[in-house]
């Protein structure tokens, strides 16, 4: 039997509610600047890539699937961007993320 996570329950009008997990995730991370400009999780200049993203999968995941299908392909490649590890891991000072 496989038991999911209900502690974040998606409201009643999204149509894809995995997306819309993801972009919570990833709004959550990329929340807001510091004081330089940079986003706290990337360090990229503000509003960072993947938030806008992030964004974009949250607003998809309420429309139809077809919408969230593209969005969802654009999120995973997000996260296979070469540099993205590097850049979080040097503002961490080597910390596992």
């Amino acid at each position: 039997m496989v038991t999911a996570d209900q502690t974040e329950l998606a409201p009643a009008d999204v149509v894809d509610r995995l997306l819309w997990h993801d972009a919570q995730e990833m709004l959550g991370r990329h929340r807001q600047p510091d004081p330089d400009g940079t986003c706290v999780w990337c360090g990229w200049q503000w509003p960072c890539a993947p938030r806008r993203l992030a964004e974009r999968a949250a607003t998809a995941s309420r429309r139809p699937w077809r919408e969230a299908w593209t969005v969802r392909h654009d999120l995973n490649s997000i996260r296979a961007m070469p540099g993205l590890d590097d850049t979080r891991r040097r503002r961490n000072r080597g910390a596992f993320i």
